[in-house]
């Protein structure tokens, strides 16, 4: 997705009405025949775009799917998904979220599947992840922390999930040491860090993210019915899968800059 589809879509949601094509291509400076090419790759990606002769284009809804250019329009942060990178099938979140890490990528870039095939727990395990039903995400952190603090990287995340899934939601949730949230003894959310080490400290740090959203208890394998329980469950109707991750990217950054500010950086 480009900074141009994200714009048309920033400003059609801000407008909340028609907006004529002039109008749109006066305001982000470009002529008025490239946007045809924006608003139907948009509209291919799931956006319904309406459009009246007379009138202009009007978005009508977003897509259910985690579109990249619809997260970096819903997220309200600075750096925690400061970069936007969004799959539909991947083996694993966290493994892609390292690599980009090896390779340079910034502090707080933001990777989300719709579906992990070999989605990673504790200890070797898989992680349910479901297409459609859960989120599945990983950040890339470059906290200046000895690598014997950064274990506390999956308690900032754990924090935040607990707190929003209570507050906004109201789950009510527990941390389980070392990094579960649980309903009682039914997991919610599951924490995975894994680091790359220079020396005494910490190159960077991937955390990697699962939070059952929108299961009922027929949609997880029967080896985890009464073990796993989701917002769904725990709270009808349930809740928005973006309006989740952004809720809890808000709370990560808050609880990770003083963190931050506790190194000392």
């Amino acid at each position: 997705m480009n900074d141009l589809e994200t714009a048309v879509v920033l400003m059609l949601k801000s407008a909340g009405m028609y907006v004529t094509r002039e109008d749109l291509s006066a305001r982000l400076g470009v002529a008025a025949g490239d946007l045809d090419g924006v608003v139907e790759d948009l509209r291919s990606r799931g956006y319904r775009i309406d459009e009246v002769p007379g009138q202009g284009l009007r978005l009508v809804d977003v897509p259910a799917v985690l579109d990249g250019c619809e997260l970096r329009t819903a997220l309200d942060t600075s750096l925690v998904g400061s970069e936007v990178f969004a799959f539909g099938r991947v083996a694993s979140t966290n493994d892609i979220a390292f690599s980009l890490a090896r390779t340079g990528s910034p502090e707080g870039t933001l990777v989300v599947a719709e579906e992990q095939t070999r989605g990673k727990g504790r200890l070797g395990r898989r992680w349910h992840s479901p297409p459609g039903l859960g989120l599945w995400f990983s950040l890339v952190l470059r906290p200046e922390v000895n690598a014997g603090e950064s274990s506390g990287i999956s308690l900032v995340v754990a924090l935040a999930v607990a707190v929003v899934l209570r507050d906004a939601y109201g789950v009510d949730t527990r941390i389980k040491w070392p990094n579960d949230v649980v309903v009682g003894p039914r997991k919610i959310c599951g924490i995975l860090t894994e680091a790359e080490f220079h020396g005494d400290g910490v190159e960077f740090v991937v955390v990697g993210t699962g939070i059952n959203v929108g299961q009922r208890e027929g949609d997880f394998p029967p080896a985890l019915r009464g073990r796993a329980t989701s917002i769904a469950i725990e709270s009808p109707p349930g809740a928005d899968r973006v309006d989740v991750l952004r809720r809890v990217l808000r709370a990560v950054e808050e609880r990770y800059a003083l963190l931050r500010r506790g190194a000392g950086e």
